[in-house]
């Protein structure tokens, strides 16, 4: 807030009633400055007055949301023969309001809820649609169900099915997606109308009305600013950022932008906002690579969604120690001055603004800047048959980053979301890009083979089983790649358990990787159109009668 000679004064009832006042003043004022908070915002209301000397109490009517009376504040900008007294907001009810006004309330909402009946409708449409697809994914990676085919289908036709339904499973994602998000702002204004609806029928039907008093004298005519500010609940903002990945120029542009949402009642009209960290009022990552153990078998519940999802978002710490990062440019075309206060992190917006009272998001941009980038993939195929882009990146020296969602752009198309930490100005920190169709990977089963060796025609008591697995990583892009490549090896937990691997065809850098038993790790580069095949063999030996997890 601007602090022009202002005389800056925190109010409760300070010697509010020993004035006696000869003129109350009601005066026209507009929202000026907006600070939002993760949950409330602080505005300030302005309004210009020109007045002779003497004693005055000028009115701030019209204050619609609730207002926290404890951060009620009152400057005089402009003028230093003005002495301020005290503040304090007033509550009274108007006249009944018109039904009609109610009844227009009442079916606006009606409307809104039957629009999110019809979207719940679709979304359960969209997810049966996920779950008959998923089905048709679990067996055309063995077999076609009898129903779905007439003949055996050549090699061809699954490749074809498989990459049709990995195509259709994104568009269903999206899909889905955009469905709970019209949902999730349909029902927030209904709870705006609500709230306005419930409002207004207070009080045996009669509106509540809100003003703020100020009782100040001035000592010599003048004409100044009389701002009041006040913190609001009902709004709050949160970052997103936009990460649009150049693979040829080996670069990355990362946009941040604030998501504010409010319903404190009133329109924000071409405001200054501010973008706070503080709280005044009080993300497509690759799975988990998991150590692979192999011990006696014991019936375990079966994993929900959720479970896995929680499972894959431990990838978060597998890809620590990259290649030695760029060197951090400054950011560019910037939307924001970053400020800090205290703990709190402060970004104000270059340009003036206005936000509407509906809950609706306005996504409003506080910087951008231009990232050197080397990139590099990341798989573990026996999750999930995919390569994942990320790069080491350093941040700005003159930004924070908050934690926040990321909308990945890979050679100017949407790929998917990832999310990022808390960034510090200079800090380094891997930048996750989503998965790429451009390079392939497989994980296959060659053969097995079950020992069942006899004694004299009884069956020996110790079972051996043979696996030969091959990986293969290709290379469709016009640019050399490089690929780190987990495999988790079966670790024995029990002396009865015996684990062998031979005949390795590349070694890996790595055995153990990050102290992580059995994760084994390779680093390949691949140039365009190349293609690396690493073969091993697996043995395990266990007690005949013994049932192994994993085999």
């Amino acid at each position: 807030m601007k602090k022009m000679g202002s005389i800056v004064l925190v109010f409760g009832l300070i010697l509010f009633s020993s004035y006696v006042f000869a003129s109350e003043i009601e005066v026209e004022s507009r929202i000026s400055e907006v600070t939002v908070y993760p949950d409330s915002a602080l505005l300030s209301r302005v309004a210009n007055l020109k007045l002779s000397p003497g004693e005055y109490r000028v009115i701030f009517s019209n204050i619609i949301p609730e207002v926290d009376e404890n951060s009620l504040r009152v400057s005089a900008q402009g003028a230093t023969e003005v002495r301020l007294f005290g503040a304090q907001v007033k509550k009274e009810f108007l006249e009944e309001v018109p039904s009609e006004r109610i009844k227009q309330l009442k079916d606006d909402i009606q409307k809104l809820e039957d629009a999110i009946r019809r979207e719940q409708d679709l979304n359960k449409l969209l997810l049966e649609e996920k779950n008959f697809l998923d089905s048709i994914r679990l067996f055309s990676g063995g077999q076609i169900p009898k129903d779905l085919v007439t003949k055996i289908p050549t090699s061809k036709d699954l490749d074809d099915t498989l990459k049709f339904l990995d195509t259709r499973l994104k568009e269903n994602y999206m899909q889905v997606l955009e469905c709970e998000l019209k949902i999730r702002d349909l029902e927030d204004k209904v709870d705006a109308l609500k709230k306005q609806l419930s409002e207004i029928s207070s009080g045996s039907g009669k509106k509540l009305k809100r003003l703020i008093a100020v009782e100040l004298e001035v000592l010599k005519a003048a004409n100044f600013d009389l701002s009041v500010s006040y913190l609001v609940g009902g709004a709050n903002w949160k970052p997103i950022y936009d990460a649009r990945a150049n693979f040829e120029k080996s670069e990355v542009e990362m946009v941040s932008y604030g998501i504010i949402r409010q319903r404190t009642g009133e329109d924000w009209q071409d405001v200054e906002i501010s973008l706070s960290t503080a709280k005044p009022a009080i993300g497509g990552r690759m799975p988990y690579v998991a150590p692979w153990f192999s011990r006696p078998y014991q019936p375990q519940r079966r994993l929900d969604a959720e479970d896995k999802i929680a499972g894959w978002g431990l990838q978060n710490m597998a890809f620590e120690g990259r290649a030695q990062a760029p060197v951090a440019a400054e950011a560019t075309d910037k939307y924001a001055k970053v400020e800090e206060k205290g703990i709190a992190v402060v970004y104000k917006l270059a340009r003036k603004a206005t936000v509407k009272s509906d809950g609706s998001e306005h996504k409003l941009p506080i910087s951008t800047q231009i990232l050197s980038a080397k990139f590099e993939y990341s798989t573990y195929p026996r999750a999930v048959l995919n390569a994942y882009l990320g790069s080491r990146v350093i941040n700005a020296p003159n930004l924070q980053l908050l934690a926040g969602r990321v909308n990945i752009f890979l050679e100017g198309d949407f790929v998917g979301t990832s999310s990022i930490d808390n960034i510090g100005p200079g800090e380094g920190f891997d930048l996750y890009l989503g998965l790429d169709e451009n390079v392939k990977v497989k994980r296959e089963q060659v053969e097995k083979k079950v020992d069942e060796t006899l004694v004299a025609g009884i069956p020996s008591p110790t079972k051996r089983t043979t696996f030969k697995y091959k990986l293969t990583v290709e290379n469709y892009k016009s640019k050399k790649i490089n690929v780190k490549l987990f495999e988790a090896m079966p670790v024995s937990e029990d002396d009865r358990i015996k684990v062998k691997i031979e005949k390795v065809s590349l070694e890996p850098k790595e055995k153990d990787w990050k102290d992580r038993k059995g994760v084994w790790l390779w680093e390949l580069e691949l140039e365009p159109k190349a293609k690396k095949e690493i073969f091993y063999n697996l043995i395990i030996e266990h007690p005949r009668e013994m049932q192994v997890e994993g085999l």
